[in-house]
């Protein structure tokens, strides 16, 4: 465990921060998937995620357990250990940005039995958009088959599905 994983936060020391990035309601309509769990949910909790339950900054999602199916969409300035995390879990969708060059790109498409990849425009705490440029945005299912990341890229008129070799 790491250091920053040894003490409580309040919620009042958790500044807003570029990693502030919510998933818009269209990816989880498209998706049509229901969460037990969001792990890295923001202040308050989760803005519109499916999850019955979830884990915020305060939390330390990455310390606490992880049970049923998962929603992660973790702050992208530390989406390794969160990818390292999410593909020891069984059953799950991560987001975060394509990447051909960060060390965890073959841990998340091998762990993963499909992934959407497309455009997504995030919603900010303080009502603004923001959009990585032509960046794409990718989600990663694991445990729930193709079918989701199918009607995601179908709901993304820049949408294509991935497909891992345990879906294949």
């Amino acid at each position: 465990m790491s250091a920053e994983h040894l003490f409580a936060l309040p919620s009042d020391s958790i500044a807003v921060t570029s990693d502030d990035c919510y998933t818009p309601r269209w990816v989880f309509d498209a998706m049509g998937l229901e969460f037990d769990l969001d792990v890295a949910a923001p202040p308050g909790g989760p803005w519109h995620v499916p999850a019955k339950r979830y884990y915020t900054a305060e939390d330390d999602g990455l310390v606490q357990p992880w049970e049923g199916l998962v929603w992660c969409n973790p702050p992208y300035s530390t989406a390794q250990q969160w990818i390292e995390r999410w593909a020891a879990h069984r059953t799950g969708c991560l987001m975060t940005q394509v990447a051909s060059r960060q060390r965890w790109r073959d841990l998340l498409y091998g762990a993963a039995d499909a992934v959407y990849v497309g455009q997504v425009e995030f919603q900010r705490p303080d009502g603004s958009t923001l959009k990585f440029g032509w960046t794409p945005i990718c989600v990663a299912f694991r445990g729930v088959g193709a079918e989701p990341a199918e009607r995601l890229a179908a709901a993304d008129p820049y949408g294509a599905v991935l497909y891992g070799r345990r879906a294949a």
